[in-house]
């Protein structure tokens, strides 16, 4: 090794021991400051890079059994990135099923990951070594470095504490959950929990190691995959100049670098259905079967993040029909043989978190559909029924009476807020661009990619046939999520595809008119740059809003990061204040993450929990004995969700509207109301309760409560 080489490894290598040894030593990580501080982050960034190089090792073993050929890197890094990764997910998962979610076991794991994929490690190691050799000794050093600058950025981004509503209400809680616990295990308190969640196995390891930052740059990675992949496809198929911008196209969009740079999933779903998709591509052009398998792979692990693959996986179908039946005229028998093996192979992927939930709900898609469970227990699971809304209606029937005036106010606040909901429709596509607010659920910069807009322009200029099929399966996807949804980020699956068919749309119409104008020529770059320069500032505003890099240089603790958050302040009086054998019922506060009492939560708009006491006991006075049963003595309330939830809307909020279900309309008023009668009838039965039985010791100016029970 050369002395240069040598210098450069062994100062990594000291710095990873430093990093792992202050990561250990520190007490508190919540109020860490200094250079011990400095190196826990460097442990951070260490497990993620670690995790990502284990998992591209991985699937690259898996993509040597089938023989794969890739025609560049970056194809090779991604298609090897997300097939690691579903794989050790998998693994993670059944390791989880068998109460192994345990440091010992899982570290013995990814020793065997690492031990059955040590030919890939040579492997990688050449890649990483010519792409940072590209950096000084190539052509293209410039896109290279800047690329790399972009990803320092959003690695910047994404190494600071979760701030996200999503990651801080299910992304990170239920992982922490089965962490604590040592095992996954039916959720009936986080309903979910019982999504399916391939990529959170993976955050499952990070949390084992007591990082959920690493949780977060992970997902990164997946993202920085992603673009890579892009490169690769367009590389292989189109241009090299469209390659290289499309790469950089990707990240344009805010609602892709909002998403990839926090513990949520969607850019990772979309990275899986794009890798799925290259890989079809790749096994139509090339008739190599071994690319067939590799997509059925990336298929069932796509079904693993989130149900909504099945509708591009649909789409595929018909592509994998049309060309291998009309264009190509294979024999029929062979291709329905095929295709037959493909889905099965991809059931049989996707199956585990299906069959586990049937086995424990009998809903293999559960909560959706049947809403969450009313009772559980040995006598086993019930749903709500229509007796249970009799009983329901009965409580609020006791409030009307007792509290008129009072019932009539809340129904007040409901109805103003129902009447400022926004109307929307997402059909008309455009809304997403021109009205870009209207589309988000309180997601800040979370914004469309506006070079999609040149996207029409694609009728003017040559059309290869995968931009066209790119171009079909994305506005098929698109159209049957917004038949059923207007939220923006359930279309980030598009996201990909969309990106190639408008770098090659931009490219293209720009050298058709570069003879009439010829600055026309470099009018892409400009337009890619711009896109880049709007999501650069939303995140320097971010970067300093949270104080990150003051976080990142141990000046500010984690503590510090989280502060401004409006859920801090009651969770930092509940840790610091109750004692530690409190245990707290919640109604209204969805963000409990760093909650350091036994406490029973409220993810949904539906105080699940809330109307299972209900059901249980037919008085509010039986209610409160129950309460103290279960041994709970404080309640974490905001009545805030109530009106945010009338002012949202249940129809069209996607998994939230699946989770509805229809009551039977015992009055006038619940048939006046709608979905917002069981709004006001929750609000109104806890307002009885809290009336009087319990004492507020704390509220701020947000709203949020901390009530102790008498």
């Amino acid at each position: 090794m050369k002395p240069g080489r040598t210098i450069i490894a062994t100062a990594g290598i000291t710095l990873l021991v430093s990093g792992i040894a202050s990561h250990l030593t520190i007490a508190n990580h919540q109020h860490a400051t200094g250079v011990l501080a400095v190196l826990d982050h460097v442990f951070d960034l260490s497990l993620a890079l670690a995790l990502t190089a284990v998992v591209i090792c991985v699937g690259h073993g898996v993509c040597e059994r089938f023989r794969l050929r890739f025609s560049n890197s970056f194809e090779e890094i991604g298609v090897s990135l997300f097939v690691g990764t579903g794989v050790v997910g998998l693994a993670v998962l059944f390791f989880g099923l068998v109460g192994w979610l345990r440091p010992l076991p899982i570290s013995l794991l990814i020793a065997v990951c690492m031990v059955s994929s040590r030919r890939s490690w040579a492997r990688l190691y050449q890649l990483t070594a010519v792409g940072l050799q590209s950096l000084t000794h190539t052509r293209e050093n410039l896109t290279a470095i800047t690329y790399l600058c972009l990803i320092v950025f959003l690695i910047v981004r994404a190494a600071a504490p979760p701030t996200a509503a999503d990651e801080l209400i299910y992304h990170l809680p239920v992982p922490k959950a089965f962490v604590e616990q040592g095992r996954i295990y039916p959720v009936f308190d986080n309903s979910f929990g019982n999504l399916p969640f391939l990529i959170h196995m993976i955050y499952v390891v990070c949390l084992l190691a007591g990082s959920d930052i690493a949780a977060r740059l992970f997902s990164l990675f997946l993202a920085v995959g992603t673009s890579l992949a892009i490169y690769g496809f367009c590389n292989r198929y189109l241009t090299r100049r469209i390659a290289a911008l499309a790469m950089f196209a990707f990240f344009g969009a805010g609602m892709v670098t909002e998403v990839a740079t926090t513990s949520r999933i969607d850019v990772s779903l979309a990275g899986m259905l794009f890798l799925c998709t290259y890989s079809m591509v790749n096994y139509l052009d090339t008739k190599q079967h071994g690319w067939l398998w590799v997509s059925a792979l990336l298929a069932g692990f796509s079904l693993g993040i989130k149900q909504t693959a099945f509708i591009w996986l649909a789409f595929i179908g018909v592509m994998y029909l049309v060309e291998r039946l009309v264009v190509n005229r294979n024999p029929a028998m062979a291709v329905v043989r095929s295709g037959i093996a493909y889905a099965l192979l991809t059931v049989a992927i996707a199956s585990p978190w299906y069959v586990k939930n049937y086995l424990w709900f009998h809903n293999p898609n559960y909560p959706l559909f049947t809403g969450e469970v009313a009772e559980f227990g040995p006598q086993g699971n019930r749903f709500f029924d229509a007796n249970d809304e009799r009983r329901l209606e009965a409580h609020f029937n006791v409030v009307r009476s007792e509290m008129p005036d009072v019932v009539n106010v809340l129904e007040k606040h409901l109805t103003e807020a129902r009447n400022s909901r926004v109307s929307r429709k997402p059909l008309l596509l455009w809304n997403f661009f021109f009205k870009p607010n209207d589309y988000l659920m309180s997601e800040p910069y979370q914004y469309p990619n506006y070079l999609f807009l040149i996207i029409p322009a694609l009728v003017f200029v040559r059309k290869p046939k995968w931009i066209l099929w790119l171009l079909v399966l994305s506005l098929g996807f698109v159209f049957a999520i917004t038949a059923t949804t207007w939220i923006a980020r359930y279309l980030l699956p598009a996201y990909p595809t969309l990106t190639i068919v408008a770098t090659y749309t931009l490219v293209a119409l720009a050298e058709r008119l570069k003879t009439r104008l010829p600055i026309l020529e470099r009018l892409p770059l400009y337009l890619v740059t711009a896109s880049l320069g709007v999501v650069l500032s939303a995140g320097v505003h971010s970067i300093r809003e949270f104080g990150i890099i003051s976080f990142l240089t141990g000046r500010s603790s984690r503590e510090d990061v989280i502060s401004p958050l409006i859920s801090y302040r009651p969770i930092h009086f509940i840790n610091t204040n109750l004692p530690p054998d409190a245990r707290i019922f919640i109604l209204g506060a969805q963000l409990n993450y760093g909650l350091e009492r036994k406490f029973v939560t409220d993810e949904n708009w539906f105080a699940t929990k809330w109307r299972r006491l209900l059901i249980r006991n037919p008085s509010i006075d039986e209610v409160h004995e129950d309460l103290k049963r279960q041994g709970f003595t404080h309640v974490l309330y905001s009545p805030d969700l109530f009106r945010f939830a009338a002012l949202m809307g249940t129809q069209g909020t996607g998994g939230t509207d699946m989770i509805s279900v229809d009551e039977v309309a015992l009055s006038d008023e619940a048939r006046r109301l709608g979905s917002d009668y069981q709004l006001l009838r929750n609000w109104a039965t806890f307002t009885l309760y809290k009336r009087k039985f319990l004492e507020t010791v704390y509220s701020d100016e947000y709203g949020y409560q901390v009530l102790k029970i008498k």
